[in-house]
């Protein structure tokens, strides 16, 4: 079986009579654009892909290039990133640093370079040898040529527009993809009132498995749903409240800056790029990333309804068939997994926000053990939210059902990408936490089942051990707590490999994209 046979493919199709005829042009731009972050990405992935993809494409076999276009590299990221093709392992450090570099070596050089700390941990640099010792490279240095390339097509788009918030952050973001400075382009992001949703820049530092610093770029290009988007303002109204109500001391709430901004976006998604194109299918996602500007900006979370609603059909279904009791089946609901994705989403932005007694970010503090710990804080926060909402009479305890039964049934999707991936560590330790408590339990038949207010308490404890490693910023308890938790028993590992004819997940060709759509 080749890697990309795991893979349900699904056609996002998108209705042409709903996008202004203005924002067509403006659309294909910014599509261009984006398709140019792809062969960054690689580079980003690996020093080594440029080679690896020219063989494969050498090799003329279909099903192996596109098992390689769908991993971004020759390593399946849902077997621990074994090699399917090669024997080459995955670097730790991706293509950010040197391929022989160990963390001794790099923290050896700040300790003796302060000057350079800042450099070196930032997440837009590149780290590379020199005559002199170790230097660090800005992006916009690293990858001139696709970069100048796609600010260019980004000035053309933003001159198409009449929207002027999306005029200013495309103008901003071009200059920015220059420039290396991101943090006003993020503000102009955030504050975007368009129909057009764009994403386009470096993120997510799930690649860098060595520090956790260097973010990879990525692009989403999508256009709004106006009626769901509006139906979701109501949670940015009480994101306060629900800060408030989180079960941690008034020490850590008080931590999140009051009046920040979060509005939600939800978009049916049109074309995507860099890392959101590979492996598993982003459903949404709450940005930027970067303190600072949370600080001065807040955040924005965007829904990708189309996504979820191709994945809860494709994926989750089938293996909750597998999984769950019939009890716990019986309460299956795709509004549970799109309000778990909403909820999700706000609990990134919630918690602690800096770390007790330091000047240190959380990101920097955890380092390589941030990303599972924050997505598992954000999972656990969604549960705790909708029951939250229970209390306040704005959910039924039918839906704190669906809840507890959907939430179970993504445990197993998530870990059947293998514990390399952040998502699915942070999956482990929810499911081994709650089997450890009885909250969720196997029935006589060998199906997961769960008792729903154990489940609840549960997961509310659960809030706060991992909201209290995040603000005491000790990775080495951080550790400590994965090692319990982010793991799979030898039964359930044996039941994930005998999914083997289910997909793991979509693989998404766009409507858009098509040279003539527009």
């Amino acid at each position: 079986m080749y890697v990309c046979d795991k893979f349900a493919r699904v056609h996002l199709d998108a209705d042409v009579s709903s996008i202004r005829p203005e924002d067509r042009p403006v659309l294909s731009h910014i599509i261009r654009a984006s398709h140019l972050l792809n062969a960054i990405y690689l580079r980003q992935v690996s020093h080594y892909n440029p080679q690896f993809k020219q063989e494969i494409e050498d090799s003329q076999s279909k099903k192996l290039i596109e098992s390689y276009r769908i991993m971004g590299g020759p390593w399946d990221r849902f077997e621990d990133d074994k090699p399917f093709y090669g024997s080459i392992e995955k670097p730790l450090g991706a293509g950010f640093y040197p391929s022989d570099l160990t963390r001794e070596e790099f923290e050896n050089w700040i300790e003796k370079h302060p000057e350079d700390r800042e450099a070196f941990q930032s997440f837009n640099t590149t780290i590379r040898r020199t005559a002199d010792g170790l230097a660090a490279v800005p992006y916009s240095q690293t990858y001139p040529l696709e970069l100048e390339k796609a600010a260019h097509l980004l000035r053309e788009a933003s001159a198409m527009t009449d929207n002027a918030s999306l005029r200013h952050f495309l103008i901003t973001r071009a200059d920015a993809l220059l420039s290396n400075d991101y943090a006003e382009s993020d503000g102009a992001w955030i504050h975007l009132d368009s129909d057009i949703e764009v994403v386009f820049g470096p993120y997510e530092t799930y690649e860098d498995r060595l520090f956790g610093y260097k973010a990879t770029y990525e692009a989403f290009v999508g256009y709004r749903n106006a009626e769901e988007t509006k139906r979701l303002n109501h949670i940015a109204e009480i994101i306060e409240d629900m800060q408030q109500a989180l079960p941690i001391s008034d020490e850590m709430k008080g931590t999140r800056q009051q009046g920040q901004s979060s509005p939600f976006v939800v978009i049916d998604l049109l074309s995507n790029a860099g890392e959101a194109r590979v492996g598993v299918q982003t459903l949404a996602f709450v940005l930027p990333n970067d303190p600072a500007v949370i600080e001065k900006h807040g955040t924005k979370k965007v829904m990708m309804k189309n996504v979820q609603e191709a994945k809860f059909n494709a994926i989750l279904r089938p293996i909750a068939e597998r999984f769950l009791s019939a009890h716990a089946l019986s309460h299956l609901s795709f509004e549970a997994f799109f309000r778990h994705t909403i909820l999700h989403e706000t609990g990134h932005s919630l918690g602690p926000k800096s770390v007790k007694n330091s000047s240190e970010t959380i990101i920097h503090s955890l380092s390589d053990t941030y990303a599972p710990i924050e997505e598992c804080k954000a999972d656990s926060t969604s549960t705790f939210l909708s029951d939250w909402l229970r209390s306040r009479g704005e959910l039924s305890d039918q839906q704190i059902e669906e809840t507890c039964a959907t939430m179970l049934a993504g445990f197993f999707r998530s870990l059947r990408f293998g514990l390399a991936q952040a998502h699915a560590r942070a999956n482990a330790i929810q499911l081994n936490y709650l089997l450890e408590r009885g909250a969720v339990f196997i029935d006589e038949n060998g199906f997961y089942d769960y008792r729903t207010e154990p489940f609840i308490k549960a997961i509310t404890d659960l809030v706060t051990d991992i909201m209290n490693i995040e603000y005491c910023g000790d990775r080495d308890k951080a550790n400590e707590f994965l090692a319990k938790y982010a793991t799979l028993s030898n039964e359930l590992t044996d039941r994930l490999k005998q999914l083997g004819d289910l997909p793991v997940d979509i693989a998404c060709t766009f409507e858009a994209e098509k040279p003539d759509f527009f």
